[in-house]
């Protein structure tokens, strides 16, 4: 099969570059936004946490289609790699129909609930109605990514989210400023550039799944839904839904309850999340690529590898955040310089980084341990170690910590510490149990014999059950 650490940093580095390019796409928006005023950028801001949430609705399907064509893939049963792959797809298509019209009436109410003011409410409820109608758009193109990185394909995907993000980059100043014979439609500009752009990657990434061009060839029949297959994929991919739900609303509260200590502290936070995720990457990319070598190895039966796969993860991405979390406390107020002059902010991301770089590392083995227990398709974990790691340790230590023994901004940073302590020495006790190492698809039935002793082919098989 080969060496282990050059395939995973090969798989791992497309997904990396992918999530480069995604952090570009909110760049860009801003960029132009920032040019029509706060409320151009209040609207995608206040619609976020609502786009996110629906987004990880679905995303939980796609993770199920990564797990399953991974482990088919790895048992060479690629006939049914494909029709896993074709059953993620319907089921996906449908959800995705189902949550654009339901969240297209609902986005004028749910940005009441949200707060918006009668200033920004037209205009983020505009905004919020494009992007849940493309919602068809944005799944096309996370089913296309999950099936492709479940066959060991990361470099596709990312020049698709490559040609997206070029897209969009020329489409934004056309649609909101209505440069040349293009409509000045503003806020709602940027929405169709995000939609248009990701719809017509979507489209070709489909159509190279149905050509057989890459590793995958689905087929009509491969689209027609199946229940006993639906019930393994919602298996799969609701804990991963619930999780990823659950942590979009834990982080609405929790900056909710950052905003009890005023403007500059959540200025801070936000600065600090930003470079917490730039850091991320490389243990995001490691963490789907052990996703994919994880289950592609269970599906070989090859738990030992699988094993190994998820430790050279773990010790790749532990040393990039090392490096990282080292760079982040010796630079932490140039850090924070970068993106604010004020110098109450600064002095507060200082002292946040000061503390959660040194838990970096921890971020590190949680995000591999994750793609581990996604790629065997044991999503319940990946889903209880998210929960685990906000609810049940960051949320009630910032009240403790913050408020109730008085460390203020600094309770909350000691509060985002433990928690990555915490739970990554929970993930990795799981981990260590071995209860990941099974894999979900199914074995093959034991073929037939004929009356000679031999493996019986399936027209003989056919006589024989008469």
């Amino acid at each position: 099969m080969g060496p282990i650490t050059p395939a995973l940093l090969r798989l791992a580095w497309p997904v990396m570059l992918s999530n480069l390019f995604q952090t570009v796409y909110n760049l860009v928006d801003t960029l132009w936004l920032g040019r029509l005023g706060k409320v151009a950028i209040a609207a995608p801001t206040i619609s976020w946490p609502l786009v996110f949430l629906m987004i990880s609705l679905g995303a939980g399907v796609t993770i199920a289609g990564t797990a399953l064509v991974a482990q088919y893939t790895g048992a060479k049963r690629h006939e049914e790699a494909n029709h896993a792959a074709g059953q993620v797809f319907s089921f996906t298509a449908i959800l995705a129909v189902l949550f654009a019209a339901g969240g297209a009436v609902a986005a004028h109410p749910l940005m009441v609930l949200m707060g918006a003011g009668p200033d920004l409410l037209p205009v983020a409820s505009g905004y919020l109605r494009i992007i849940y109608a493309g919602i068809p758009a944005m799944f096309g193109m996370f089913i296309v990514t999950a099936l492709l990185n479940g066959i060991g394909d990361t470099v596709t995907p990312m020049k698709l989210m490559g040609v997206s993000v070029g897209l969009n980059i020329i489409l934004d100043p056309l649609l909101i400023f209505g440069w040349g014979p293009f409509p000045d439609w503003g806020v709602a500009g940027a929405a169709y550039a995000t939609v248009i752009s990701r719809g017509l990657i979507a489209v070709y990434g489909l159509w190279l799944l149905f050509s057989g061009r890459v590793g995958l060839h689905l087929r009509l029949r491969h689209l027609r839904l199946q229940a006993e297959t639906v019930r393994q994929i919602v298996m799969i991919g609701a804990p991963a839904s619930l999780g990823q739900s659950g942590t979009a609303v834990g982080f609405s509260i929790m900056t909710g309850i950052l905003a009890r200590f005023g403007t500059a502290v959540v200025s801070a936070f936000g600065i600090g999340n930003r470079v917490i995720s730039i850091a991320l990457m490389p243990a995001m990319g490691l963490g789907q690529a052990t996703a994919t070598m994880v289950g592609q190895n269970l599906g070989a039966k090859s738990p030992g590898r699988a094993a190994q796969v998820a430790w050279i993860g773990m010790g790749i991405s532990t040393g990039f955040l090392v490096l990282a979390g080292a760079a982040a406390v010796f630079l932490r107020a140039s850090l924070v310089h970068i993106f604010i002059s004020d110098p109450q902010v600064i002095a507060l991301g200082a002292q946040m980084f000061a503390i959660v770089g040194i838990a970096f590392p921890f971020m590190g083995i949680i995000q591999v341990v994750i793609g581990t227990y996604q790629g065997a398709g044991h999503t319940v974990y990946s889903m209880a170690f998210s929960l685990f790691r906000l609810w049940a340790l960051r949320i009630p230590l910032v009240y403790l910590l913050g408020f109730t023994l008085g460390m203020g901004p600094n309770g909350v940073w000691w509060a985002m510490f433990w928690s990555n302590l915490g739970a990554s020495v929970v993930a990795l006790s799981f981990f260590l149990t071995g209860n990941w190492k099974h894999r979900v698809i199914k074995d093959r039935p034991a073929p037939r014999l004929s009356t000679e002793g031999i493996a019986a082919e399936p027209a003989e098989r056919d006589l024989l059950q008469r």
